[in-house]
């Protein structure tokens, strides 16, 4: 599977050489954090595309977890805001390796099932919002259980012990990175090929956690491999 979208990255495409991606992302953000900052980072920039993937946070996160009901509620308002500016590709929000965070995060009792269940429910409010609002969605959960999803092996798209020392279980990888990059990328292709600028919105998996050139667009996150996409620089 990874073959398959790094194979993609290298094909030539319909962009121009001024294509600008913005990287929105912020660590610990939820939906709540993302409507408070959407003016600022995304609708000021009047771009011609926001690419959103939020929900890892409302659903995981010690302090920031959400009901299901105003995560839906939020991520309505979030659609709302942003097709009212531009055109909107929705991504589901990625696996994630249960053991890593039922050690840290005491509201799941050490429940191992309780934060894919999470996830789980987060993206089916993802998939049933995108078909409600017409947003074209990049289902990255399914294309990346498909490579392996999270687990302990080094070639993990996801951090982990083996690959970069750490018991994350939730950020990609640089690898996993570049596959986020070409799903983002087939599907830009497909519904808006002439494209001139693109803000990715999100947490800290937009953001770039522990990447080279966090938060910024040289480097390995999925927004930094996705400009060079679009400009065909690999």
């Amino acid at each position: 599977m990874l073959s398959l979208f790094c194979t993609s990255m290298a094909r030539g495409g319909q962009f121009s050489d001024s294509v600008k991606v913005y990287n929105a992302g912020i660590n610990g953000n939820n939906t709540v954090n993302l409507l408070a900052r959407i003016d600022r980072d995304v609708l000021r920039r009047n771009p011609e595309l926001v690419v959103l993937m939020v929900g890892t946070n409302d659903m995981l996160h010690t302090d920031k977890s959400l009901g299901m009901e105003q995560y839906e509620k939020n991520y309505q308002e979030l659609i709302s805001c942003l097709k009212k500016k531009a055109d909107l590709v929705l991504m589901t929000i990625p696996p994630v390796y249960a053991p890593y965070l039922v050690q840290r995060k005491p509201q799941f009792k050490g429940d191992l099932k309780a934060p894919q269940a999470r996830v789980d429910s987060a993206n089916m409010v993802i998939r049933r919002l995108a078909a409600k609002n017409n947003c074209k969605l990049v289902d990255l959960n399914t294309i990346l259980t498909a490579c392996g999803g999270a687990n302990t092996d080094k070639e993990s798209l996801f951090q982990n012990e083996a690959n970069m020392g750490i018991a994350d279980g939730v950020h990609p990888t640089a690898n996993g990175y570049k596959v986020i990059a070409a799903a983002v990328y087939e599907t830009i292709k497909d519904c808006k090929p002439g494209v001139k600028s693109v803000v990715c919105f999100g947490d800290s998996i937009t953001k770039g956690y522990r990447m080279q050139g966090e938060g910024k667009t040289e480097g390995d996150s999925y927004p930094a491999v996705l400009q060079r996409m679009l400009n065909q620089h690999l």
